[in-house]
């Protein structure tokens, strides 16, 4: 299973549209896949004093580093925000431990106004990625408000689709050579 982890907080965001997205092709690739909507889920401000042992069961930070252990590959998916990722977004990943993402992949998406302010986003995740003990995939998708498409059939622009198609593919291909899920 693939879990991508929402950081806008707004119900008709782009970075929302664009993880559906990518989740259609993770499912059209034959994994599972779902999101963690931060709005909706472990809203509360990451507490310093539960980070070394988590109050489990039932905590926010004991809930979602589970959640996370329990993947073969993240999506971390967030707008751009001041040339950076999201707080929401920062806040979840403060609750994971050292080793969060263990060896796994972990796929960047970024939405904002331009393309240059998604790839600053994109590149500002790759040094959390690596220290949480993960492996950034070298595709990330910037997707620019221009790249949604609206009205019948809307989507991606072609180039944006073609990138998420790249990243599903790297998503997929390492689990597979690290021996994290049975070859298909």
């Amino acid at each position: 299973m693939i879990l991508g982890l929402l950081g806008s907080a707004s119900a008709t965001s782009g970075t929302r549209r664009a993880l559906e997205e990518l989740g259609h092709r993770i499912r059209s690739a034959g994994r599972d896949f779902e999101y963690v909507d931060f709005a909706v889920e472990y809203r509360e401000l990451h507490d310093v004093s539960a980070y070394t042992e988590p109050p489990a069961p039932g905590s926010q930070t004991e809930a979602i580093r589970r959640r996370v252990s329990s993947t073969e590959a993240i999506v971390l998916a967030t707008p751009v925000h001041h040339g950076s990722f999201s707080g929401l977004l920062k806040n979840a990943l403060d609750q994971l431990d050292d080793e969060g993402f263990a060896g796994r992949p972990v796929g960047l998406l970024a939405h904002g106004t331009t393309a240059t302010g998604t790839v600053a986003a994109a590149d500002a995740l790759r040094p959390v990625v690596r220290a949480l003990g993960g492996w950034a995939s070298p595709t990330s998708v910037g997707v620019a408000t221009a790249d949604l498409t609206s009205g019948p059939g809307g989507g991606l622009s072609p180039a944006v689709a073609e990138r998420m198609e790249t990243l599903v593919g790297e998503l997929l291909w390492f689990p597979a050579r690290a021996g994290m899920v049975a070859s298909r």
